[in-house]
């Protein structure tokens, strides 16, 4: 049901950027690839959920090309496939350079990790750190709002106007954050949260 939705973007995309910038067939061999199910931890690592809504032949389908432009590692985590929990972003975000929120029994999960080398797994735990990151473990928590937040730049979070604001400052790393609330209780009831339902198109390189 959500092909259409694909098609239209494409057009619109394609009337935005050059075919150099947009690859408009590099996904066609691609099922489903969702930015809700994709985390960029930095330069060299990304972490991309195959569950629900993205599926692991899709994410084989761009794998060599998210090597050439100059990812080392391709983490992939297969978590419930819940109604509730739709995408990866409502179970962990980046909430800093160095600060990764997650819920906590993330820490039982195998992440399987392609290089151009080959695979190997390795635990959520322990492959968040070893890319840098401290992880804010949290045991209560509303699946949409409190973990589906977005970045406008290092300082400052789109956040819905139902997340749980206390916890998010309760984190020392994140008391001084910039929190900008919007609005987005109708789109909530569909399942999704504020930065799955986002594309961000332009980013400056400093900032993740």
């Amino acid at each position: 049901m959500r092909r259409p939705e694909y098609f239209h973007a494409h057009r619109v995309m394609k009337t935005w950027f050059s075919d150099e910038v947009f690859l408009l067939n590099a996904n066609d061999e691609a099922e489903v690839l969702e930015f809700g199910d994709l985390l960029l931890l930095n330069k060299d690592a990304i972490l991309i959920n195959v569950g629900l809504r993205t599926t692991e032949s899709s994410v084989k389908s761009i794998r060599n090309l998210l090597f050439q432009i100059g990812f080392s590692e391709i983490g992939l985590i297969d978590l419930p496939r819940r109604a509730d929990t739709l995408h990866l972003d409502m179970y962990c975000n980046v909430a800093n350079q160095d600060l990764m929120i997650s819920k906590r029994f993330l820490k039982y999960y195998p992440v399987r990790i392609w290089t151009e080398s080959g695979s190997r797994f390795e635990m959520y735990e322990e492959f968040i750190a070893r890319h840098g990151f401290e992880i804010y473990w949290i045991d209560e928590y509303d699946p949409s709002p409190d973990l589906n937040f977005f970045h406008v730049n290092p300082e400052t979070m789109l956040i819905s106007t139902k997340a749980n604001k206390r916890m998010l400052r309760k984190h020392p790393k994140l008391k001084n954050k910039n929190l900008i609330e919007v609005d987005v209780a109708e789109l909530e009831k569909g399942g999704g949260g504020i930065r799955c339902m986002t594309l961000p198109l332009r980013r400056k390189p400093n900032e993740y």
